[in-house]
C-alpha cells in the first residue's frame, strides 16, 4: 500500500470534515476502510476480492470440531530422504502430492499430511506451506515469505463449508485455506500466492522426478500406515462415498460432491474441472470468459493440466487420437508433459500453462458458488471436433508409463 494513499485520504477528510454530520462520517470511514482492503487485495497475487461483510460470514460460521488448536501438530523444518529410500516403504498406488519448490521437487506422501496436514518449509530465507485438509480433499502450497514476514503456520482446528481453517504464529490472523486468504486478525483481506501443485500415485511420480525429495516421517508415535478418514486405495470409503461428516451450507448438484476437482481462478473466472472426466477424454476444449483453454491428461504423471490452446492468434482444437494428443488444424502431435507439439507442422512449439490446486467438489462450489465447472456450457462440442478428421497416418506414440514395480 503506498503511503500517498493514506495521506491523500487524512487530507481530504480533514478538508471537509465541517460538511458532515456524525452520521455521514462514520458512511465516510466505512467507505474508505473498504477502499483500503480492496487495495490490499488486488496487490495480493492470487487474493479474491471480498469485502468487510464477506470475511465476517466467515468467522461468524466457523464450526468448531472435537480437534482443538495444538491437536493436530504441523511439520516445522521437515527432513527428506531420496526417492530411492522411500520406494521401500510407499507402495506405487499410493497418493502422493507434488510441489514445484524454490530448491527442486519435493513430493509430499498423504499417508504423512492426514496426520500432520501442514508443512512449514524455510528455503533460502523464504517460508513456504504445503497444505492438506482430509476433510475436503484440498491441496495447496502457498509462498508465505510475505517480504520477509515468513509466516509459520498451524491447523486452527476448526471449519468453515468442511475446509480447515489455518492460524499464523506471527501475527494469530485465521486464514482459509481454500482461499489463501486472511479473514480475521491483523492480516484480514491478506492473500498468498500459490506454488505449483500435482496429485498423483507415487508410481508415476516416482518416474518422472527420480531425483526429487521425499518427505521423511517425523520422529512420533503416528499411524503413518493407517488413514483416520478411510482409503484412496479403496472404494466406499469417505473420500469417495455419500458420507458428509461436516454440514456444507451450499451442496452444488452439478457434480457429486466429492468428485475430485481440479481448480483455477483465471482473470476473475473461477473454474472447477472434474479430473477424471478429462482423463477419460484425453483432452477437452473450453472456453473461459475471454480466454480459450483446453484440458489435456498428461499419461506421463497422471495428472490433468489446463493449457491456453490460442496460437497464431487463432484457438486451436485439440483431440485425442491414437492415444495421441492431436490439434485439428495442423495435425501435428503434443506432448502435455514437455508442453510442446513433438511431431508435425508444430513441433517445437509451447503452450502457456495453467495452474490450480485440488479439491472436492463440495468444498470448493460452496465456497465459489459462481464458478465454471467442465463438463459445462463453455465446452467446445464434440460435433465440431469431429468435423475435421484426423485420419489414420497419424502413428501411435510409445508414451512413457510409470513401471510396475516388482514390489
Amino acid at each position: 500500500m503506498e503511503p500517498a494513499f493514506f495521506g491523500n485520504a487524512v487530507k481530504l477528510m480533514k478538508a471537509h470534515f465541517w460538511k458532515f454530520s456524525q452520521a455521514t462520517l462514520s458512511v465516510y470511514f466505512g467507505l474508505i476502510l473498504g477502499l483500503i482492503l480492496a487495495l490490499l487485495l488486488a496487490n495480493d497475487a492470487m487474493a479474491r476480492p471480498r469485502n468487510m461483510n464477506d470475511l465476517k460470514k466467515i468467522s461468524e460460521n466457523l464450526l468448531s470440531t472435537d480437534l482443538k488448536y495444538g491437536s493436530i501438530p504441523s511439520i516445522i523444518n521437515p527432513s527428506y530422504i531420496t526417492v530411492q529410500e522411500a520406494d521401500l516403504s510407499i507402495d506405487r498406488n499410493e497418493v502422493v502430492f507434488i510441489v514445484m519448490m524454490r530448491d527442486g521437487v519435493h513430493i509430499y506422501p498423504q499417508k504423512i499430511m492426514v496426520w500432520h496436514q501442514v508443512v512449514n518449509e524455510l528455503i533460502d530465507d523464504y517460508n513456504y506451506i504445503v497444505t492438506y485438509c482430509p476433510t475436503t480433499g484440498t491441496l495447496v502450497a502457498f509462498d508465505a515469505s510475505m517480504k520477509g514476514l515468513n509466516l509459520i503456520f498451524d491447523p486452527e482446528g476448526r471449519l468453515y463449508e468442511g475446509n480447515m481453517v489455518l492460524i499464523d504464529r506471527n501475527s494469530g490472523s485465521l486464514w482459509l485455506q481454500e482461499l489463501g486468504m486472511a479473514f480475521e486478525g491483523p492480516l484480514t483481506g491478506r492473500g498468498l500466492p500459490t506454488l505449483r501443485v500435482f496429485w498423483t500415485t507415487w508410481g508415476y511420480a516416482k518416474h518422472v522426478f527420480p531425483k526429487a525429495k521425499v518427505l521423511n516421517p517425523p520422529n512420533s508415535r503416528k499411524a503413518y500406515g493407517r488413514d483416520p478418514y478411510g482409503s484412496y486405495l479403496k472404494k466406499n470409503t469417505y473420500y469417495d462415498n455419500d458420507v458428509t461428516v461436516y454440514p456444507i451450507t451450499h451442496l452444488d448438484r452439478r457434480l457429486h460432491k466429492k468428485t475430485p476437482m481440479l481448480c483455477l481462478e483465471l482473470q476473475g473466472n473461477l473454474l472447477g474441472i472434474d479430473i477424471n472426466y478429462v482423463k477419460k477424454k484425453g483432452a477437452v476444449n473450453f472456453f473461459l470468459g475471454p480466454l480459450a483453454l483446453v484440458a489435456m491428461h498428461d499419461t506421463d504423471l497422471d495428472v490433468v493440466r489446463v493449457f491456453d490452446r490460442k496460437i497464431w492468434s487463432e484457438p486451436f482444437l485439440f483431440t485425442r487420437h491414437n492415444n495421441q494428443l492431436i490439434d485439428i488444424h495442423t495435425k501435428s502431435v503434443w506432448n502435455p508433459a514437455k508442453v510442446i507439439a513433438i511431431d508435425g507442422p508444430m513441433t517445437g512449439s509451447k503452450l502457456k500453462e495453467f495452474f490450480g490446486h485440488y479439491s472436492m467438489w463440495m468444498a470448493w462450489s460452496s465456497i465459489n458458488p459462481e464458478t465454471k465447472v467442465i463438463p459445462g456450457d463453455g465446452e467446445v462440442s464434440e460435433e465440431l471436433l469431429s468435423q475435421t478428421p484426423i485420419g489414420d497416418n497419424v502413428q501411435p506414440e510409445n508414451t512413457p508409463q510409470a513401471p510396475k514395480d516388482q514390489k
